[in-house]
């Protein structure tokens, strides 16, 4: 227990909010409780009402600072190792008990999720009660009323932190059936019955939620998991440490080989439980809406760690002793110095984002850099910000692509100003950068934080102390201007308007498809890259409707369409203006593979091309 609560304390305050964080603060920010419900929970959120109303209260209390708003999350997850014990000397005996809250005192997976101001924690802690109380009323002779009222509030509690809680409370609840000889079935159901009345309040908030779907529902973020997804959130939550997944899988068969008669009901419930919560939310997100990620299976995992430690004897000698001993030990080692936990930011970051762009402000003045973000909302950046200078401001705080993009463009055609920043708290599109840069070529500051979270701040004009930035393996440029070409563009070369005269290319209303690039992938530094960038400047003297520069790749089965940048986005009428597309390959392209640049114009939009240029890097 001192070594749960001391890897979850160490630092805890000192990494940013997440986004998940700051968006729960976001929510608490309106001037009735009944408010905070309907707009801050019902409308606004997926999760049930509980963790936020105990925010609205601890918040009110105590303040909003880091340390603060963090703590009772450690609190419960420290106590939830002592649950794990507790349940783990009631099944299994002291050596199971002490190996499993050893994993979860020092495992990376559980302690994130203790320091998360999110329902994860509260979650874990009220279905580790459950499932203590459900083992008494089950299992144990002695039954008394408490047994039965903390069995139905830790449900409903359970029920009110976390939909997969929820879950969980029914699948062990519906557990306790198969033991129908054990059971006082009136006690028993009369609890479930409590617990389904204390939850009644909430019906209307589950029911709208569970109606609009989730964060893998239409618009959301989260995609279907593929068939490995088990293999790789079992590496995550073993430290990605393929020593530790060793140690724990010789223990495990060890024990196994030598103690397996030892199988009981515990046994099978304790994977059971594990395997189940996984099957479900696997086969929902295929089925019906993705949900599944590292953080649900948060509630059943211990039951994963009891397994894994199930088959021990249940005296702990002395070889077990200094096994525990030194497990813990180099466990604790491992998680804070090995892999480096608490300087490995699993989130976005806002608060490092806030300080560097304050700093330039300070430095470069605050009227000569335009500042741009993309958050939810400007809380988001502010509640860090404020710290640092309370009047600065971005020109722009969301940027999703599309009208956002177009209002980039629009920002940047009409700023002045020498210098201009943007703080990424996580990945955005490529393209976004393209323009910026387009405009400020110069990058004189950036830094990286983890998940890819960064601040760049450039200058318009370039300089010795522009920082070096990577040159491609690579680039075609075509400027329609080449003489032994324009056999390929007769009819459609323009001379009355071009970027580099004599000529640009007209796009008309002949045109659906217009091909401006084709080579083989191979063909380029042997296909051994990883990114491409295309550039294009064009000129419309009206609005754009729908024309894309699309990038594709022919293999013998087919065309697949890799990426498309509407042109509608860069191009303000009555000017020249730049169209961008990058595209990042997540794997090696294979060695037959073509890759296709061409336009796709089914508006039949009349625009003028020219100075098209694709980079490979």
């Amino acid at each position: 227990m001192l070594t749960a609560a001391f890897v979850r304390f160490y630092h805890y305050a000192d990494w940013s909010l997440s986004n998940d964080e700051l968006s729960a603060l976001n929510r608490l920010r309106f001037d009735s409780f009944s408010e905070m419900i309907t707009q801050g929970v019902k409308l606004g959120d997926f999760h049930p009402a509980g963790v936020q109303v105990m925010l609205w209260f601890w918040l009110k209390t105590f303040g909003d600072s880091v340390w603060i708003v963090r703590l009772p999350f450690v609190i419960f997850g420290i106590l939830s190792v002592g649950l794990v014990y507790l349940i783990g000397k009631r099944w299994f005996g002291t050596t199971t008990a002490l190996f499993a809250a050893a994993a979860m005192a020092f495992l990376q997976y559980p302690v994130l999720y203790s320091q998360l101001a999110r329902p994860y924690a509260p979650g874990l802690f009220f279905s580790l009660a459950f499932v203590w109380f459900w083992t008494k009323v089950v299992f144990d002779s002695r039954r008394s009323f408490l047994h039965y009222a903390c069995f139905a509030l830790s449900a409903a509690l359970a029920a009110y932190s976390h939909n997969y809680s929820f879950l969980f409370v029914i699948v062990v609840g519906i557990s306790g059936f198969f033991f129908y000889r054990k059971l006082e079935l009136k006690k028993y159901l009369l609890a479930a019955l409590s617990a389904a009345i204390l939850y009644l309040p909430h019906i209307p908030i589950f029911f709208y939620q569970f109606g609009i779907g989730g964060v893998g529902g239409e618009g959301g973020w989260l995609g279907k998991p593929e068939p490995d997804w088990i293999w790789h959130y079992l590496f995550f939550a073993f430290n990605q440490n393929w020593i530790v997944i060793a140690v724990g899988s010789l223990i495990f068969i060890f024990s196994v080989l030598k103690f397996s008669h030892r199988f009981t009901k515990f046994h099978l419930l304790a994977i059971s439980w594990f395997v189940i919560m996984f099957l479900i939310g696997y086969f929902y997100s295929l089925l019906r809406n993705p949900i599944l990620q590292y953080s649900i299976l948060i509630f059943s995992f211990p039951f994963l760690l009891l397994f894994l430690f199930s088959f021990l004897p249940s005296k702990l000698d002395k070889s077990l002793t200094i096994l525990l001993i030194v497990g813990l030990l180099s466990g604790l080692s491992q998680s804070l110095l090995i892999a480096k936990h608490y300087q490995q930011l699993q989130f976005g970051e806002f608060e490092g984002l806030a300080k560097k762009t304050a700093e330039w402000s300070e430095r470069y003045g605050k009227s000569n850099i335009t500042n741009i973000t993309s958050i939810s909302g400007p809380y988001y950046i502010h509640y860090y910000l404020d710290n640092y200078d309370s009047t600065l401001r971005f020109a722009q705080y969301q940027n999703n692509g599309k009208e956002d993009l177009r209002e980039l463009v629009e920002i940047l055609d009409t700023t002045k100003t020498p210098y201009f920043s943007y703080a990424w708290p996580y990945p955005v599109h490529g393209e976004l950068e393209l323009v910026v840069h387009n405009k400020y070529p110069c990058i004189l500051d950036q830094v990286n934080f983890g998940y890819l979270s960064k601040a760049v701040l450039a200058a318009s004009i370039p300089g010795d102390s522009c920082i070096e930035q990577a040159e491609p393996i690579y680039v075609f440029n075509r400027n329609f201007d080449e003489a032994n070409q324009r056999q390929w563009y007769t009819g459609h070369l323009d001379s009355t308007q071009a970027v580099s005269p004599p000529y640009s290319y007209q796009l008309d209303s002949s045109q659906a498809v217009v091909s401006l690039y084709k080579t083989k992938a191979s063909l380029i530094n042997e296909g051994n890259y990883k990114r491409v960038e295309i550039e294009v400047s064009a000129f419309s003297q009206k609005e754009i409707e729908n024309t894309v520069l699309v990038l594709s790749m022919e293999e013998k089965h087919g065309n697949t369409f890799l990426r498309g940048s509407p042109m509608q986005y860069y191009i303000i009428p009555g000017k020249w203006g730049k169209a961008f597309l990058s595209y990042t390959f997540q794997q090696s392209l294979p060695p037959d593979a073509g890759l296709n640049v061409y336009f796709w114009n089914p508006a039949k939009d009349q625009v003028l091309i020219d100075n098209l240029e694709v980079r490979f890097y």
